[in-house]
């Protein structure tokens, strides 16, 4: 069975993939950074790195959560964090 986010992230990578944006989603379980985004990818043209930190309509990232999301921006990342609908109406904004 599927959690409610599951589908939002299928939602935001079936977008992803029609735009031709190269993605993937890392899956830590135990190594790497923590509070590292659900989905990491580079826009086609543009070449510009995107963070999306997905949650079900209603929840927020955790305080560790935004701070990554704060890091990647900073270095010139585009971070982002919502449900699809929010996430996909700022993704077709970017070039």
């Amino acid at each position: 069975m599927h959690t409610p986010e599951w589908h939002e992230k299928q939602k935001i990578k079936k977008y992803l993939d029609a735009r031709g944006c190269w993605h993937f989603s890392p899956f830590m379980k135990g190594y790497g950074k923590t509070g590292v985004p659900d989905i990491i990818g580079c826009l086609p043209i543009s070449g510009r790195l995107f963070a999306i930190e997905v949650k079900r309509p209603g929840k927020q990232p955790t305080p560790l959560q935004y701070r990554r999301l704060q890091e990647i921006s900073s270095k010139s990342g585009f971070a982002i964090w919502g449900d699809a609908v929010n996430v996909i109406d700022h993704l077709q904004k970017m070039r």
